[in-house]
């Protein structure tokens, strides 16, 4: 060490300058690497700066982050609007029709009223095939004598309870063909038949006298 002092000493200026750097360059490099080392010695594993301890770290694989979605919008449920009541539909208006009379043959009714037969006039009877009937000296009905029917072209007695049909009363008529007087009273029933071969219904609704009889007349159509 005496032996470089001397030999230093012994250099001129300039020798001992560049001298005197080299050694402060390589004494600032030296306490710049040991800085380095020790900092490198001090840091913490992983790499971290911090102080304090490590952390554990477990054996079980954690587990993987998920994803949290994006909250949404939701829009409350509305029930549907309550359907506006409709009105029920208006019938269409249909035009009345007048019921088509039936064309049975019981209900063909040619004329129905009532007749009296006077046996003290010169026309004691009438024509049944007129609408309204006509006055006759005998004609289809007429009195003959106290209380007694004649009938010129077929009469026969009802003596069933209630009144005839027109087809009972042309079986009858069919069955008792010749029969032209009766004699009656009050209530009895007969069937005639006309000139024009239409059948009628009769009923003796009075017999005031000897010569008058009230009659209720129906006459039918031709079937």
């Amino acid at each position: 060490m005496l032996r470089f002092l001397r030999w230093f000493r012994s250099q001129d200026t300039g020798v001992r300058a560049a001298l005197i750097g080299l050694v402060g360059t390589l004494t600032a490099a030296l306490i710049t690497a040991t800085v380095t080392l020790v900092v490198a010695l001090n840091r913490p594993p992983g790499g971290s700066t911090a102080a304090g301890p490590s952390p554990a770290y477990s054996d079980t694989p954690s587990t993987p982050d998920t994803a949290v979605p994006a909250p949404t919008t939701t829009t409350p449920h509305t029930d549907p609007p309550e359907p506006s009541p409709t009105p029920p539909p208006t019938p269409t208006p249909t035009p009345s029709r007048t019921p088509t009379p039936s064309v049975s043959v019981e209900s063909r009714t040619r004329w129905q009223g009532t007749l009296v037969l006077d046996g003290t006039a010169g026309v004691r009877g009438w024509f049944l095939d007129d609408v309204p009937p006509g006055r006759a000296p005998v004609g289809d009905l007429a009195v003959k004598g106290p209380a007694e029917l004649y009938g010129a072209y077929a009469l026969a007695r009802w003596d069933n309870s209630g009144p005839p049909t027109r087809a009972q009363c042309a079986a009858l008529l069919n069955t008792a063909l010749g029969q032209q007087t009766l004699d009656v009273q009050k209530g009895d029933r007969a069937c005639v038949g006309t000139e024009n071969m239409r059948v009628a219904y009769v009923e003796v609704t009075g017999v005031p006298d000897a010569d008058h009889i009230d009659l209720a007349v129906t006459v039918w159509q031709r079937a």
